[in-house]
């Protein structure tokens, strides 16, 4: 390690007594496709001819492989399904006389004017203000004057 550096940096330099290129990564936290198929390569390169790896073996660590790519790619489509659901909900909220906590523990009355989405939820615009989707305590559904009016027989 080159001393003050973090170990998460990148970093490249060419060595001064070879000049070869050195390479610094920071660590990997998950394998991925290309890991396991180095891992799998090097396996099969460097096993005992006399005693090979079974096909029961490998067929067991593609299927674990394969159940785990499956598990990350259900975990992606339902992170991104909570997302589509919390901004229709947000969505649901325009128009309407909502009750919101405020960061100092109060509550905020108002009419939702429009919804902001950004990457990290929903925002409702109330009063000019941004408020997170987890702070809304109460939704009230209110009538436009013209709403009313036909209610009560025109």
């Amino acid at each position: 390690m080159i001393p003050g550096l973090s170990p998460n940096s990148d970093v490249r330099y060419s060595s001064l007594e070879t000049g070869e290129q050195i390479e610094y990564r920071s660590a990997k936290k998950v394998l991925d496709q290309e890991d396991f198929l180095k891992l799998l390569i090097t396996q099969f390169s460097t096993q005992d001819p006399l005693n090979p790896v079974t096909d029961t073996a490998f067929i067991s660590q593609m299927a674990e492989f394969t159940a785990l790519e499956n598990a990350k790619e259900t975990q992606s489509e339902i992170s991104l399904l909570r997302q589509q659901s919390a901004n229709q909900e947000a969505i649901s909220m325009i128009g309407k006389e909502v009750e919101l906590l405020t960061g100092d523990d109060g509550i905020v009355l108002g009419r939702v004017s429009k919804v902001l989405i950004d990457s990290d939820g929903p925002k409702l615009v109330v009063d000019g203000y941004p408020y997170a989707l987890d702070k809304v305590v109460a939704v009230k559904n209110t009538l436009t004057i013209s709403e009313e009016s036909l209610k009560q027989g025109g």
